[in-house]
């Protein structure tokens, strides 16, 4: 389950109500997914060309709902670990404060990765995302992102355009 900490405060939230609730307040959504379907038989028997596509068709549903509700047109997996070619270069794009043209949707699958949001009334907090936990993170929220010590997570991407974001950076 997702973990918020607020920064310059105590407050750690990890009940998902009041997650949503918090997060909702700043326009962001969250929502927590039964990750354990992933590990039923008729998963681990989905018929699939890869480890991805196999993520894909077991979350098809829930995909489906949202690309209805926010008008997504595709979805994809990104996996990062340490065995990453090239993996603190591909986290150096991330990891400075920008925004995007369009959400950003992230369903984690395995791993945990931590979003740092910075509100426009300078409220600043992490948002460490675990597996089951759906962030939206909407278009034009200042955000950067880094993974947890083990640099490791496995997400569900979901984009607006077929040709994904792109990084507007707030010191560029």
């Amino acid at each position: 389950m997702a973990e918020i900490r607020i920064h310059g405060s105590d407050t750690v939230l990890s009940d998902p109500a009041k997650i949503k609730e918090f997060v909702v307040g700043y326009g962001l959504d969250y929502e927590n997914w039964n990750i354990d379907k992933l590990h039923t038989e008729e998963a681990k028997n989905l018929k699939a060309d890869s480890e991805q596509e196999r993520i894909l068709a077991v979350f098809a549903d829930e995909i489906a709902t949202l690309k209805e509700r926010g008008g997504y047109q595709a979805a994809d997996v990104i996996s990062l670990s340490p065995d990453t070619p090239n993996l603190d270069e591909l986290l150096a794009k991330f990891d400075k404060e920008h925004e995007h043209s369009e959400d950003e949707v992230r369903f984690v699958v395995d791993g945990r990765g931590v979003f740092t949001i910075h509100t426009p009334d300078d409220t600043i907090f992490d948002v460490e995302v675990h597996p089951g936990d759906l962030l939206v993170v909407p278009e034009g929220t200042w955000h950067w992102f880094d993974l947890c010590e083990d640099k490791t997570i496995k997400c569900i991407r979901i984009f607006t355009s077929k040709d994904g974001w792109v990084a507007e950076y707030r010191d560029a």
